[in-house]
């Protein structure tokens, strides 16, 4: 089943959990998206140009915005594998990370796809969609339990952060900043942002009648920061959950390994 047609849910990073709480919900029903831009405007489409007086800078990710449903198929031109809504669950536009472009006028975009398999991608043609670009780029390393955020290839925030558990780890994989949601309540469970990611969890099928989407967010057990302590997602300082919900956009790559 398409991971668009589906409730989306997001694993509660190591709540103490009792019969009044669920171990993971849906990305709360009552936050509301925070925003839908996914970066600055596109550059010019020709390459940057190399040069032996600077060390290379990775290249900016592409990001496709959808502007209205699009049909996403294996390869450019081939026939139709599955569609995506305009809109993600919770009304803004879809976001979709460029991981690569063929055809006159890179007429076909490849995108990572919100939908399980983890690493699903898909070709889905320009003129659906408008182009931004970000430098930042997000890792996550588990054994070391922290969170590193890069622009150009330069470190701009480092962070401890709390992981999955052994029995419910944090799957290892390529994807990127899906939905960006504020809690009403941002002392609770997330802290005051949730990053949903365009992955799921490998230990669960659905929880709590939804899909087990992984994401980054704030908490409210400062003292798990470091471990791990989790179901699967990211756990951060809430207030680097709030500095980052301010610096970057929809669609920057996230490399968890």
């Amino acid at each position: 089943m398409s991971r668009v047609s589906r409730a989306t849910a997001v694993v509660i990073a190591g709540l103490a959990v009792s019969a009044a709480v669920a171990l993971a919900v849906l990305v709360p029903a009552q936050g509301k998206p925070v925003r839908t831009a996914a970066g600055p405007p596109l550059a010019p489409l020709a390459p940057p140009v190399a040069t032996t007086a600077a060390p290379a800078v990775p290249a900016p990710t592409l990001i496709a915005t959808l502007t209205r449903p699009a049909d996403y198929r294996s390869a450019p031109g081939g026939p139709v594998a599955g569609h995506l809504p305009a809109n993600n669950p919770f009304g803004t536009p879809e976001v979709l990370a460029v991981i690569g472009r063929a055809g006159a006028d890179w007429s076909w975009l490849r995108v990572e796809l919100p939908v399980r398999p983890n690493g699903s991608t898909g070709w889905i043609q320009a003129s659906d969609a408008t182009l931004t670009q970000t430098s930042y780029r997000v890792e996550v390393d588990v054994a070391a339990r922290r969170l590193t955020v890069t622009k150009a290839g330069r470190v701009v925030l480092t962070t401890p952060v709390a992981v999955g558990r052994p029995t419910t780890p944090t799957p290892p994989d390529q994807t990127y900043l899906w939905e960006l949601i504020q809690p009403d309540h941002p002392d609770g469970p997330y802290g005051p942002y949730i990053f949903g990611l365009a992955e799921f969890s490998d230990s669960y099928s659905v929880f709590n009648g939804g899909d087990a989407q992984i994401g980054i967010h704030g908490q409210d057990e400062p003292w798990s920061i470091g471990s791990a302590a989790s179901h699967g997602c990211v756990r951060t300082p809430n207030d680097v959950i709030t500095r980052l919900a301010g610096l970057l956009p929809l669609g920057t790559p996230v490399s968890i390994s």
